[in-house]
């Protein structure tokens, strides 16, 4: 294994190995010992300064309060593991707590936005991950603060739940699918969960947050590597989906196009070693593109790569990491010609690692959907699954213009789609559909689920549940929270054990969420819930598209 992981994931894998997850998880009032320490002297030294003020003079009772402040600053910076940006920001750190819980509801009240404002991802839908993070049941008073005609905040959409009848006849809701399990070459991956952890790759993120993921996905979830290479979202041991992006990191090497264009192929001996190695790598993901830059590849600036994250990645150090807006291996003089090579690659893949290997894009033209699945129909071959990432996805680093306008729309329009393009042709049941870009809560899943999701990946709801706190910094490696910066200073703030537990928070919460959205329908799988299920305001996704294209009716 190229990747070394810290000592804090270790010791956190050890206790996993010994004591299981359930026992090894963080509790929300768990404190270090030695915090006790510093917090009893503390607490001790303060009235002795008031004594000595009395007894001996303001000098010495200045000097014991200088004392007791140096103590408390290496206690915030060093020893309390609850909160990233007191480790990062010292005391100055509680200001912000202090804002948030005393001052900033009256300030939003009177001068600033509500619980409904805030772009990209509203405050109310934050909040919701928040609470599932921090294993705090979601409740409020008084009655909803949303639009029901508002789709940042509502999905647009009314749940329809069931008074009479709907009873379940095997009791509670249950969840679970296998992908390739109906390949006889092939190890299935077992699905467990309704929410998984979409790519983020080692160096947008740092290696704590990536182990914290990869920690806290373990017997909940999956997580998705991203293009970065296999290094510290393994750590874990649970199950993992290794990305191959088009630069090929971590299993390529350089090449030129017959232009003379700079590229990266696929070193297959180094992938066939990698998957070999690391039996917790359960399937491959080919990613074409993108929600938020779609058609473009990924930028690493260089101060982000460090020592580590070249060794994973098998590039230089300091030097930015630029990928190709497509895989040389699927590149041809027409989509059709491409496609082919690309379900070539995907045959190649799958029999090189014995794994399911599906493919994430973001859709522009629908007419390229309809291609592939009668490229699929034709031969009997292609992808195990597919993710469609909507253009309201996210990312560490974009071009705005790509990010606010190129791609065709949401997960939701182009699942639904896909979903009835396989079921037309009839091969709906090879392959597994994954919706992805802006789906944070139950509410939206269930959407999601309408329109033929068979799962949910997520991204930035991974990356709330750390402590993000939508600064949009991700692209400076100035986070203030510490996750997507590679600055020692900053990512010393999180906390690995503690960041763990939240990750396995939010997934196992929303997912209890998930089912029991779907038991007050009346079905016994989140993936039996159907457009009739809800009631969609104003606009549909399911209507006929304004250019011509037929999209799955509503109430069809």
């Amino acid at each position: 294994m190229s990747y070394t992981p810290s000592r804090s994931a270790r010791n956190y894998l050890r206790r996993f190995e010994s004591r299981g997850k359930a026992k090894s998880l963080v509790r929300p009032e768990h404190k270090p010992p030695l915090q006790y320490v510093f917090d009893g002297i503390c607490l001790i030294a303060l009235p002795v300064v008031g004594y000595l003020y009395y007894a001996h003079g303001w000098q010495a009772a200045l000097a014991l309060l200088g004392g007791v402040i140096v103590l408390w600053t290496i206690r915030e910076l060093f020893v309390q593991d609850d909160h990233a940006l007191v480790r990062i920001y010292g005391p100055a750190g509680r200001l912000r707590f202090v804002f948030e819980k005393v001052f900033r509801d009256k300030y939003l009240q009177y001068f600033n936005e509500t619980n409904t404002d805030g772009r990209p991802i509203p405050r109310i839908v934050r909040d919701y991950v928040y609470q599932k993070a921090h294993d705090v049941k979601s409740v409020a008073s008084f009655g909803t603060e949303l639009d029901n005609f508002d789709r940042d905040n509502t999905i647009g959409a009314r749940i329809l739940h069931r008074n009479f009848g709907g009873v379940l006849p095997n009791g509670s809701p249950t969840y679970g699918f296998e992908i390739g399990a109906a390949r006889g070459d092939v190890r299935p991956f077992a699905v467990k969960n309704s929410l998984n952890i979409s790519a983020m790759s080692y160096g947008s993120i740092n290696y704590k947050s990536a182990e914290a993921i990869g920690l806290g996905t373990r017997e909940v979830g999956y997580v998705n590597t991203g293009e970065g290479g296999f290094g510290p979202h393994g750590v874990g041991g649970g199950d993992v989906v290794f990305q191959i992006g088009t630069g090929k990191f971590g299993v390529g090497d350089k090449d030129t196009l017959p232009d003379g264009t700079p590229t990266r192929v696929l070193n297959r001996q180094l992938l066939k070693d990698l998957v070999q190695q690391h039996d917790a790598i359960r399937m491959i993901q080919i990613k074409l593109s993108q929600g938020a830059k779609p058609g473009l590849g990924g930028h690493l600036p260089g101060g982000k790569v460090t020592e580590a994250v070249a060794t994973v990645r098998k590039v230089p150090v300091g030097q930015t990491v630029i990928s190709p807006p497509m895989h040389a291996e699927i590149m041809a003089a027409t989509p059709k010609e491409s496609i082919q090579k690309m379900i070539d690659f995907v045959e190649e893949i799958r029999t090189l690692t014995g794994l399911p290997v599906g493919i994430k894009l973001c859709v522009g033209r629908v007419e390229e959907l309809d291609l592939l699945v009668e490229a699929m129909k034709s031969t009997g071959k292609g992808p195990d699954a597919i993710q469609l990432d909507g253009t309201d996805g996210g990312t560490g680093a974009g071009h705005n213009l790509f990010l606010n306008y190129v791609g065709y729309g949401t997960a939701i329009e182009t699942t639904a789609y896909l979903d009835h393009r396989l079921k037309e042709a009839g091969i709906r049941d090879r392959v597994a559909l994954s919706a992805s870009g802006k789906i944070l809560t139950p509410a939206h899943a269930a959407l999601a689920f309408a329109a033929g999701a068979d799962s949910i990946d997520t991204a930035r709801g991974a990356m709330l549940a750390l402590g993000c706190i939508q600064s949009l910094k991700c692209h400076t490696n100035e986070c203030p929270t510490g996750i997507a910066t590679n600055s020692p200073w900053r990512s010393h703030g999180i906390n690995i054990p503690e960041k763990a537990t939240r990750i396995h928070h939010y997934l196992s919460g929303f997912h209890k969420d998930v089912l029991e959205i779907t038991r007050v329908l009346g079905h016994s799988d989140p993936r039996d819930i159907t457009p009739p299920d809800l009631r969609y305001l104003g606009e549909s996704y399911f209507e006929d598209d304004p250019g011509g294209v037929k999209i799955p009716a509503w109430r069809g």
